[in-house]
């Protein structure tokens, strides 16, 4: 069962229509309507009841209703008249000055409070002309999330579906596109938009309203602090629609309407992105989000590897997409990987977009840098490290960042044992310094304390073996570490593995940037970690436990770092600050707090695509 958030309750200041739609499937009709009356009181709301011919007992259930509550209109249509058409009659009985609520009649509600929520999340801002929520079906998945529109291929998907509930999702932000399950329509939306379009008998009728809504200024926005169970397509299966014809048939009409302005009109900038989008790690996971943020902030992108290869789809329906359009020759090319690889065809502008975790770059990075019109870096610390290396052209600093629906406190971890643990999360190498967190901590921590190191490591090198490594360190047996080597996480799960934990630890050697501090940091864990290079950006002792450390030649496998300099972190330093954390954690929760409060102000992907679209604007 989803229960909504709670929070202070904010009385409705303006009458609202609820309209539902109705076809058989009258069980749910019943729930619906017990839920909403046992959580809405009563004179915030009138009901619009529409049916579309249903057989099944709803019409005599809906008159019986109707005639006990002065609150309840009842519209018989006698036949199916489509989703469109029908719901535009309840909306007809709305008064000029009311708002209007969509809802399925499929949808149960557990909490009080939710239209007086939904409403206030409208008036909360200017322009907003729907409010959608999130929902989670009768399994405890999650259903919705907000949407968008696949812009080459012009199919609706939804955020989160079939997700495990792990609490995401949650606040307010803006999106594409929310389903019609659950829709809160302003009056003056509703004033300015017109009614849903009847050329949609059912299906993509809600996306065309949110999309003709951004085209008239207006904002669609979505809120997580209101959540239903959403039991869907309970109408279609009751009734034994075919679906996918009536959906087909619909996108047909959709896709005349709006191809055009999803694939090209609706852009003022262009960007062809040369990365990688496959790996689990890295670049790839960077490119993702990022390319997902652009194309949300109105920048046209196209796709192209930058080493090369040929790839397959990566499962996220977004960006499978984007691939499917031709680069653009014309457009800034933004090659986001190693400077070795970045390249230039053509007159247009380029950017080279890297980082390297050491004091210098290697001399075929810096000629890779000055072919580039210029350079973008993540962390402030490679400007000074590009620039003593020799990278001439201009430098522009793009930290990156975390997707807040995944990464924040109120994500829901999964703890194995009541245990105080460390969390370290990693990809195995000399770089993350392993063997200094391994040893620090079986000397620190005696058997007798209640206090475990859990480790969640990547290792793509098959000559290595992990736990052989571990144990040639000669740790002792009694020291309580949990090693866990490539879990199969999915990708949302990773804030709750965070969440699992009482603090995250990393006396890492160099970071480019240092994604899984900043996504430890957001989940709002007291974080220790070595307090040079990129994380030094983000991490200060205002909002977690830097590390000592001094500088050492670096000594890895990686070439590219032969003959410069990284940290090496103070391994006594570090025990004292694990023992802090544990003496004080009160102290270390409050800085956990703040640390969260600082990613989400300054360190999302919506940050970073701000920064990245608006340099690109500048660039023309």
């Amino acid at each position: 069962m989803s229960t909504d958030v709670s929070s202070p309750e904010v009385p409705v200041r303006r009458g609202v229509a609820i309209v539902i739609l109705t076809w058989n499937a009258l069980d749910f009709t019943k729930q619906c309507y017990e839920s909403l009356r046992a959580t809405t009181p009563r004179g915030d709301y009138h009901l619009v009841f529409v049916d579309n011919g249903s057989v099944d007992g709803t019409v005599d259930w809906l008159r019986g209703i109707a005639e006990a509550n002065d609150d309840v209109q009842v519209i018989e249509n006698g036949e199916n008249l489509g989703y469109t058409r029908a719901v535009n009659l309840g909306i007809g009985r709305a008064a000029a000055d009311e708002d209007v609520l969509l809802l399925n009649n499929d949808i149960r509600f557990d909490t009080p409070g939710w239209l007086a929520r939904l409403q206030s999340t409208a008036y909360g801002e200017p322009d907003i002309a729907v409010v959608g929520t999130r929902l989670v079906d009768q399994r405890g998945l999650i259903n919705h999330l907000g949407a968008f529109v696949q812009p080459v291929s012009v199919f609706g998907q939804q955020l989160g579906g079939e997700e495990k509930d792990v609490n995401q999702g949650r606040g307010t932000r803006d999106v594409e596109a929310v389903i019609f399950a659950v829709a809160y329509l302003t009056r003056e939306g509703l004033d300015r938009i017109g009614l849903l379009d009847e050329g949609l008998f059912a299906y993509f009728e809600d996306t065309d309203y949110c999309l003709r809504a951004r085209r008239a200024g207006m904002r669609v926005v979505f809120t997580g602090d209101v959540s239903p169970v959403h039991f869907h397509n309970t109408s279609t299966r009751a009734n034994k629609v075919d679906v996918w014809e009536m959906l087909h048939t619909s996108r047909e009409y959709f896709a005349e309407k709006w191809g055009a302005w999803l694939d090209e009109e609706r852009y003022d900038v262009r960007a062809n992105w040369r990365s990688v989008i496959h790996s689990p790690l890295g670049y790839a996971v960077g490119s993702r989000r990022i390319m997902e943020q652009l194309h949300q902030s109105d920048v046209r992108v196209t796709f192209e590897n930058a080493y090369g290869q040929e790839d397959g789809p990566t499962g996220d329906r977004l960006i499978d997409d984007l691939v499917l359009r031709e680069p653009d020759p014309s457009a800034t090319s933004v090659s986001y990987c190693q400077a070795d690889f970045f390249r230039r065809t053509g007159d247009r502008h380029h950017v080279g977009y890297t980082m390297l975790e050491v004091t210098g770059l290697p001399e075929d990075w810096v000629a890779g840098c000055n072919r580039m019109d210029e350079v973008w870096v993540p962390a402030t610390f490679n400007v000074e490290t590009f620039r003593a290396s020799g990278v001439k052209v201009p430098i522009h600093v793009m930290p990156l960042g975390v997707d807040p629906l995944y990464f924040n406190p109120e994500i829901r971890g999964e703890r194995a044992s009541d245990s105080f643990t460390f969390l370290s999360v990693f990809e195995w190498g000399e770089r993350k310094a392993p063997e200094v967190l391994l040893r620090a901590f079986a000397r620190e921590f005696a058997r007798h304390e209640d206090v475990t190191l859990l480790l969640s490591v990547f290792n793509r090198d098959p000559a290595v073996d992990v736990r052989r490594e571990i144990a040639a360190l000669g740790l002792p047996a009694s020291a309580r570490i949990v090693v866990m080597v490539n879990p199969e996480f999915a990708g949302y799960q990773m804030g709750s593995l965070y969440r699992s934990a009482d603090c995250f630890v990393l006396p890492t050697r160099g970071e480019g940037w240092g994604q899984p501090v900043l996504e430890a940091m957001a989940c709002g864990l007291p974080v220790i970690a070595t307090g040079w290079g990129g994380v030094a950006d983000f991490l200060d002792e205002e909002v977690g436990y830097p590390i000592g450390y001094r500088m050492v030649p670096a000594e890895a496998r990686c070439t590219y770092y032969d003959g410069f300099d990284w940290s090496e972190p103070d391994e006594e330093h570090l025990r004292a600050r694990m023992r802090e954390v544990v003496g004080a954690y009160d102290l270390a929760q409050v800085k956990g707090k703040r640390a969260a409060r600082r990613v989400a102000e300054q360190f999302t992907w919506q940050h970073t695509a701000k920064r990245i679209s608006d340099r690109l604007r500048e660039i023309g």
